[in-house]
């Protein structure tokens, strides 16, 4: 086949894709990706870092909000920890879990996430979005990068 001819039909079946709608490139999510997040769901609720340590890689780097952490360490040292601390009656789940498999040993995962706690006084009930880049070594998906965005909150602060 021609080059032409191999890039008309790249382009075509392109349109044909797009012209179908969303769903054409939609997927399933992984067994094994699926168990990543409501094992992470678990311990997240659980205030457990070490079976959350399990979920991350060791050189994990972590944007939230505006504050960048690097290393499962410094990010248990210096945010997640004393953060899971401080949360009382805590309910956190990811939703809307879409994998984007890249290749057979990394994969990037959007997904909306909602978040119910108290601390101190205050009573939170807020959610956001969440992109995840895993990858998988020795068998086992590690979060090797994570980016979470939380909603907007209302005029005032509410939330």
């Amino acid at each position: 086949m021609t080059t032409m001819l191999k890039r008309l039909a790249f382009v075509g079946a392109l349109v044909l894709m797009m012209a179908s709608g969303p769903g054409v490139l939609a997927q399933s999510v992984p067994p094994d990706i699926a168990a990543v997040f409501k094992a992470y769901d678990a311990a997240f609720n659980a205030r457990d870092t070490d079976k959350l340590a399990i979920l991350y890689h060791p050189d994990v780097t972590i944007f939230e909000g505006s504050g960048i952490n690097r290393g499962w360490v410094d990010y248990r040292d210096n945010h997640l920890g004393p953060e899971l601390k401080s949360f009382q009656d805590l309910q956190w789940a990811h939703s809307n879990i879409v994998v984007h498999m890249l290749g057979d040993s990394a994969a990037y995962v959007t997904a909306d996430y909602a978040i119910k706690y108290k601390a101190g006084d205050r009573a939170v009930d807020s959610g956001g979005i969440a992109t995840h880049v895993l990858v998988k070594e020795q068998g086992a998906w590690k979060i090797r990068h994570s980016h979470t965005a939380a909603r907007r909150r209302a005029p005032g602060g509410q939330q």
